[in-house]
């Protein structure tokens, strides 16, 4: 597993009562500790609590980081070699999926920030194109602003019309001749486009329902309906990002080495046992000629 804390999670889980009980549920780790025919004074007792196969399972089953290679190193002993090798290969399938399931918890808490935000954006923009929506079918109108500038146009029109009435009426009016046939036709026409003029202003700028009061409601809808696209957006970047994320911290195991069995037992050592031997042979013999010289003594006096 890549880094050291990965390294160490791995070591820690090897040695750990999950690991023993998981393992316990693959082979019958029990009994392979206990072996009626194995030495009676290392194997475990017939009647062993959890507890003492915890102890019988720390003993055996060893694990230690190598921090400057960065790797995990376990060592399995038992009372058959091919007890040991099935032992070490079910712990290492085990780690595997120990780090499958780190990988898991990696993945879901960094993409499920990410999800909710995209999910709260996503309720946020179908609220904002649901209000538009609305606002559009309750007024008719698709975009105001060219409402606007229809208006603002017939607006030039009208004033233009005026000006040019406004102009011959005041010729007529400059030659003296009050009575030209002209002159009440443009008092009525002025008049008219005046009037008009104002119409069309008080559509433009008026109270609530102008075009203006319109379009001041329609850039409020329109800001937060782009707020809420952009936002949108952004979340989706955010959510790939935490998926590529994810995919590059990505957990691992890699077996440099397959669990062997080694050909030489580890125990009984013979050059210790055969010292230990010596040792208690010397020892009996040295308290066996004591008790007879004590004896010895005893019958001479």
């Amino acid at each position: 597993m890549d880094g050291y804390v990965d390294g160490y999670a791995a070591r820690d889980f090897l040695v750990s009562r999950e690991a023993l009980a998981r393992l316990g549920h693959r082979i019958d780790i029990r009994n392979l500790f206990i072996r009626t025919n194995s030495d009676p004074l290392v194997r475990l007792p017939q009647n062993a609590d959890d507890d003492q196969l915890f102890d019988a399972y720390r003993a055996r089953v060893t694990a230690r980081f190598n921090m400057l290679e960065q790797i995990v190193v376990m060592d399995v002993s038992s009372f058959k070699p091919g007890d040991s090798v099935l032992i070490a290969s079910s712990l290492v399938r085990m780690t595997e999926e120990f780090a499958d399931q780190m990988n898991q918890r990696a993945r879901e808490d960094a993409l499920r920030f990410s999800e909710q935000e995209l999910a709260r954006a996503e309720k946020r923009a179908t609220e904002a194109r649901q209000q538009m929506a609305n606002w559009r079918s309750e007024t008719g109108i698709v975009d105001p602003t060219a409402d606007v500038t229809m208006l603002n146009g017939l607006i030039n029109q009208l004033e233009t019309q005026r000006t040019a009435d406004q102009n011959e009426l005041a010729t007529i009016d400059a030659s003296g001749a009050s009575d030209h046939p002209r002159r009440r036709p443009l008092l009525l026409d002025i008049k008219t486009l005046t009037d008009r003029i104002a119409e069309t202003r008080k559509r433009l700028g008026g109270p609530s329902g102008s075009a203006t009061d319109q379009i001041s409601r329609y850039e409020a809808l329109n800001a937060a309906l782009e707020y809420s696209e952009t936002n949108l957006t952004s979340a989706r970047q955010a959510l790939d990002y935490a998926r590529q994320a994810a995919i590059r911290q990505q957990k691992y195991v890699v077996v440099i080495a397959e669990p062997r069995a080694d050909g030489r037992p580890s125990y009984p050592d013979p050059v210790t046992s055969l010292l230990a031997a010596s040792i208690i042979g010397v020892g009996l013999a040295f308290f066996g000629s004591l008790i007879v010289s004590i004896v010895r003594s005893q019958f001479a006096a």
